[in-house]
């Protein structure tokens, strides 16, 4: 297998399937797969070093159906030809409780690295969708001050709270809300006039906010 070629849309590569015709004769064929993007995942890889030898041209559609990193995928078979395997690949938009890849339609496929730096989420699957309701709300505060959300958790001793980049801890509360952004806003505005450095942001009391400045 070898990478023939790196266009603006797809990258290509051949391998070969070895088909039988009897007797214990076997046929080397030409097989074309054609990625959208460069593969990255490692499931993109394994298959393209395991494609030759573990999957037949028979049951090939019956294998790429199963593969829970495939978007879609187009089989084109031309007369004279070799066969041509198209494949759009899922495209991570969460690490989802450091094992899978959420994408954004919040299906998941697993998680061996590839895209560190994508948001961690650590919470239900069902919280995913109410934190993505306030999202953009927050990243775009958080650019406010040149800080970018690392992960963001929920659990039931805790409730809601996130990780920046630059490690400081973000206590929201038992809900996220429209009222614990504004708090945070006039926190953060506080914070940076005062050109203080806390390591945690507690936004869980009622009449303001505390700022830890201990590890």
């Amino acid at each position: 297998m070898k990478s023939l070629m790196f266009s603006k849309r797809y990258l290509v590569y051949f391998i070969f399937f070895l088909t039988s015709f009897g007797c214990s004769q076997y046929n080397e064929e030409k097989v074309l797969i054609i990625f959208e993007k460069p593969p990255v995942l490692k499931q993109e890889n394994d298959f393209l070093l395991k494609a030759s030898t573990n999957i037949s041209k028979q049951n090939i559609s019956e294998f790429l159906l199963n593969q829970n990193w495939i978007n879609s995928f187009l089989i084109k078979k031309q007369f004279s030809k070799p066969l041509e395997i198209f494949i759009d690949t899922k495209e991570p938009k969460y690490i989802w409780q450091e094992k899978f890849y959420l994408d954004d339609k919040l299906t998941k496929f697993l998680y061996f690295g590839e895209y560190s730096n994508l948001l961690h989420l650590n919470m239900p699957i069902e919280l995913v969708h109410k934190w993505s309701q306030f999202e953009n709300k927050f990243n775009k505060l958080m650019q406010v001050y040149d800080l970018e959300i690392f992960s963001v958790t929920f659990n039931e001793s805790e409730g809601w709270f996130f990780y920046t980049k630059s490690n400081i801890r973000i206590n929201i509360g038992s809900d996220i809300s429209s009222s614990r952004f504004d708090k945070l806003s006039l926190t953060l505005k506080y914070i940076f006039e005062k050109n203080l450095t806390p390591s945690i942001i507690d936004l869980r009391y009622k009449n303001g906010a505390a700022l830890n400045y201990g590890k």
